[in-house]
């Protein structure tokens, strides 16, 4: 690993070890990326929008994919207050690992049967999630989990079902990196550095960008422009004007 001058790691230590991880990640999901694309060239023009939830940290996932310059229009992010770094790191631990915290998010959603949930977590082991994952099988929705298999076979479930996201969702995009998440060892047995938002938020993204690059070139209009361009706000309101039938945030 490179060292700076003054014999610690180099600036550019956490870029080198996670643009490696990219990469791997991007080879290794290359094939459920796909059949997500094409999922989603199926459902949108039938009216049915992409489900998008993370709690912690990983809540990062669902609103970078959510209302932004160059984001979709049929996003719909199952967020909560409660569930944000905000609320405070102790009330976040505990109610993660609630059986059902997650499900009056879902209900307000109003979900369809055959719509898509994208769920993020690093370790995937938390009762909230895999709740939320089940419950949504339960109803019908294809669901999705942006995970380690790495970090996730290392440790325990908090469900009560003893099982882990990875394995009751339909689909897997596996965000590899390490167990704990932190991938630059800075002292014997220290890391830091984070890769999981990073990694989940471009695999979204790619996904995205593949589906609507179709969707736009058969005429249905979805990718939102920055409010900040001339023509940009006007688009946005059309968009949301349909996206608003779903999407509780927009009411």
């Amino acid at each position: 690993m490179a060292k700076s001058k003054s014999g610690g790691v180099d600036v550019n230590a956490y870029a080198a070890v996670a643009i490696s991880h990219l990469k791997e990640l991007m080879d290794r999901n290359r094939e459920v990326m796909n059949r997500l694309v094409q999922r989603l060239v199926q459902d949108v023009p039938q009216g049915n929008s992409l489900l998008v939830f993370g709690s912690g940290h990983s809540s990062i996932f669902a609103f970078e994919l959510y209302h932004r310059a160059g984001g979709a229009s049929f996003v719909v992010p199952l967020v909560a207050d409660y569930l944000l770094p905000t609320v405070g790191p102790p009330v976040v631990r505990l109610l993660e690992r609630t059986v059902g915290v997650a499900t009056p998010i879902l209900n307000r959603a109003e979900p369809k049967k055959g719509e898509m949930l994208w769920l993020a977590s690093q370790s995937g082991i938390n009762a909230a999630v895999v709740d939320l994952a089940i419950e949504a099988k339960k109803r019908g929705l294809v669901t999705v989990a942006f995970t380690s298999v790495a970090h996730s076979s290392a440790v325990s479930s908090r469900h009560p079902s003893g099982k882990r996201l990875f394995e009751v969702c339909d689909e897997c995009v596996d965000l590899g990196g390490e167990v704990g998440d932190a991938c630059v060892e800075v002292a014997p047995g220290v890391r830091a550095g984070p890769f999981s938002s990073m990694g989940s938020i471009l695999a979204g993204h790619s996904i995205l960008v593949a589906a609507m690059t179709q969707l736009e070139a058969a005429g249905h209009r979805c990718v939102y422009t920055s409010v900040n361009t001339p023509d940009g706000e006007l688009r946005n309101r059309e968009l949301e004007k349909v996206a608003s039938v779903r999407d509780p945030l927009l009411r």
